[in-house]
């Protein structure tokens, strides 16, 4: 039998201080049923109790989109900073990555995962750090968001663990990515996802 075919339609838009709330909810609701596979329970915690998901500072520089359906559900998020996310001075040392901007906050609701939500969002995010003349730009990967970046071209480096306060770590992979070699994409504004 045949899978019936959904239709997600959703635009994508730079985040305003009042979507704080929802980002961060979604956020975490996608940390746990996402990352579930990759991470005890205990860890998810851990790095939502200590680090969380974004820090405001980040919607405020101006950086950061939202995916959004027409009912004004928010189904991902993602950004770019010059500054660096609260966890960094937990991370081992690397000149390379402390001085570039970074992409933090990429986060797709579970209900809508793997409709192109997350490539959506870094289309839009590459594409404002090249127009803000970011030629390079670095990530730390959840390990179950590396594969996507991968995808996109980002280059593996460094495996890290971050501290936590319950004794355990979290996993991450620090990553890179030349924009300047980019594809281009068409600018789109409106996006059309069809899924099985």
């Amino acid at each position: 039998m045949t899978p019936a075919i959904t239709m997600l339609r959703f635009f994508i838009r730079r985040a305003r201080p009042a979507d704080i709330p929802s980002i961060r909810a979604m956020q975490e609701r996608s940390m746990w049923i996402l990352g579930g596979p990759y991470y005890q329970d205990e860890e998810i915690a851990g790095f939502l109790t200590r680090y969380g998901t974004m820090e405001d500072a980040v919607v405020a520089e101006g950086h950061f989109f939202v995916a959004e359906n027409p009912a004004g559900k928010i189904l991902g998020s993602g950004g770019w900073a010059h500054r660096q996310p609260a966890y960094a001075k937990r991370l081992g040392k690397s000149t390379r990555t402390e001085a570039l901007p970074t992409v933090q906050g990429l986060f797709v609701d579970p209900a809508a995962a793997r409709r192109g939500i997350a490539s959506s969002i870094m289309t839009h995010i590459e594409r404002d750090a090249r127009d803000h003349c970011v030629r390079d730009i670095a990530l730390t990967a959840t390990l179950s968001g590396a594969a996507l970046f991968e995808r996109l071209g980002y280059l593996t480096g460094v495996r890290e663990q971050l501290p936590l306060k319950n004794s355990s770590s979290f996993g991450c992979i620090r990553m890179t990515k030349q924009l300047e070699r980019s594809r281009d994409l068409i600018p789109e504004s409106v996006y059309w996802r069809f899924s099985a």
